[in-house]
């Protein structure tokens, strides 16, 4: 055994099977020597903080994809859906007014005329459609079609204040859906607003800092999609 300087050579390491080198660390930090107590410390803190140090490092290693350019476009949303709700108004014949939701087969039906397909369409394409198919039994047969409620949507979670679903009736961004969950709650870090979203069968996480926009920098907006996942993470402090 190697003999320790700071004793003069009178110091060696615990007798064979007294443990592992943690015990034995252990053991030299209990001893009456103040320059071996100091030695075993510092040893047991490199063994410690090294691997600790090296697994952080490793976890920074994953960072989130970066953001794609078409997130910061716009996209229309006003394709109809199953799902959907919509309000169907008639302006010389108000009796036949009706609320309808598009069935799973993209269709609706309506009165005197039955099945109508409306998924895919837009609202005003409905409507155009639905007064040419009115206008051989109705004097006036315009008609008037509203979205009542989508059914695709955004899930806000995490620190908001009222999490849940948002639904995606108009291009929207991340920061606005956020908003529309009540906004930021007291605990919340707007720089880590993580998106998950759905693309080509994979989970994408994006890592989103929401703190610019909350004060007036200049920042470019990231549009959501149908059935995105935002989750708004605890602040540190």
């Amino acid at each position: 055994m190697h003999q320790m300087a700071c004793d003069n050579g009178r110091s060696e390491w615990p007798a064979k099977g007294a443990g592992t080198w943690v015990f034995r660390l252990l053991g030299l930090a209990g001893t009456p020597s103040a320059c071996r107590r100091r030695l075993a410390t510092g040893l047991f803190c490199l063994a410690v903080l090294v691997p600790a140090g090296g697994s952080v490092g490793c976890a920074d290693s994953h960072s989130s994809p970066p953001v794609p350019a078409e997130a910061y476009v716009s996209k229309p949303s006003g394709n109809l859906a199953p799902g959907d709700e919509i309000i169907v108004t008639f302006s010389s014949a108000p009796e036949l007014n009706t609320k309808q939701k598009i069935q799973p087969n993209g269709k609706v039906s309506l009165p005197t005329i039955g099945a109508v397909s409306a998924a895919g369409k837009t609202v005003t394409s409905l409507q155009e459609q639905l007064t040419s198919l009115y206008q051989p039994s109705l004097q006036d047969p315009t008609v008037v079609v509203t979205l009542a409620g989508a059914a695709a949507g955004v899930y806000v979670s995490g620190e908001v204040l009222r999490p849940g679903k948002i639904p995606l009736d108009r291009p929207m961004t991340a920061l606005e859906a956020v908003m529309e969950a009540g906004g930021f709650s007291k605990f919340a870090n707007p720089k880590q607003v993580i998106v998950v979203r759905n693309q080509g069968g994979k989970s994408r996480r994006y890592v989103l800092n929401m703190s610019e926009a909350l004060y007036g920098k200049d920042s470019i907006p990231f549009y959501v999609r149908p059935f995105d996942v935002i989750y708004v993470k605890q602040s540190n402090w």
